[in-house]
């Protein structure tokens, strides 16, 4: 008897005690036009074993320690057979026609995107226009979400273990470097605003976590101004938001310096005057 054909994609969705929101994002997974897919919940050490949908292409990875969501998700990977591999996070909604979207991305492309939108948004989406060899370009502006990104398991790169905020980002870097990619402007990706539980992603860390970005690939961003002006402005916000108005005004006047921009010097400002943003 034949072997059972692996399936198109492996779905990597890392949890952590958030068994409601989890129960949605994976009925959205079931719910695909196309089916040729596992999908493998990596449970982060939740105090209870998550529930699991009544369907064979779902598999459940209990983790005996909190580990973050690199790990988690490398995890996943390690495990996968899919000749893909996709991502949704524990929080976040698919269409039905996600993985078909990613299907006709990485006919064109070993790594393949799709438009986002907020769920509670009626309509529309928005998609960063990535398209082919794009290794010079990621870093300046915000990365593609990981629930929008679909990749050829072959080329995909395991997750920097040691960042648990940015870690999509340095990963896009890494990618970027191995692969061309795909833009699908059809939204595939729903995101969820909400006020609940979320593991390691305090302000404070990922403001920590975007200056070790920064010296982690220095010699890159040395090369890239205009991503490593970006990436300081960021910082400088988050800051902000976190009340450290010393922090921010070292971040800003990086960026400033960096690449001269107005918007850096308003940020530099208002962050030195107590002026409210617009």
């Amino acid at each position: 008897m034949a072997p059972p054909m692996a399936p198109t994609f492996s779905v990597v969705v890392p949890t952590r005690d958030r068994p409601g929101l989890l129960a949605e994002a994976l009925a959205s997974v079931r719910s695909q036009t196309c089916d040729s897919f596992e999908c493998l919940v990596v449970d982060d050490a939740s105090d209870r074993a998550p529930g699991m949908p009544d369907d064979p292409r779902f598999r459940l990875i209990r983790l005996e320690r909190n580990v973050g969501p690199s790990a988690a998700r490398n995890r996943g990977m390690q495990e996968a057979v899919g000749s893909a591999v996709a991502f949704l996070d524990d929080d976040d909604l698919w269409t039905p026609d996600r993985l078909a979207l990613a299907e006709r991305g990485l006919a064109r492309a070993p790594v393949a995107v799709c438009a986002t939108r907020y769920l509670d948004e009626p309509a529309g989406g928005r998609a960063r226009r990535l398209d082919g060899w794009v290794d010079s370009i990621i870093l300046d502006g915000l990365t593609p979400a990981l629930g929008a990104t679909a990749v050829k398991r072959a080329v995909a790169p395991a997750f920097n273990e040691e960042l648990d905020n940015l870690e999509d980002a340095d990963w896009w870097l890494r990618l970027a470097a191995a692969a061309p990619v795909c833009t699908v402007e059809e939204v595939g990706l729903l995101y969820r605003r909400h006020n609940g539980a979320r593991d390691r992603t305090s302000l404070s860390n990922r403001i920590d976590d975007n200056e070790r970005l920064l010296a982690l690939h220095a010699e890159w961003f040395a090369a890239h101004p205009g991503a490593a002006a970006f990436r300081w402005r960021r910082t400088g916000l988050l800051a902000l938001s976190a009340g450290d108005r010393r922090r921010a005004r070292h971040a800003f006047a990086r960026s400033l310096r960096i690449r001269p921009s107005a918007r850096s010097a308003w940020h530099l400002a208002r962050s030195s005057t107590g002026i409210a943003a617009r």
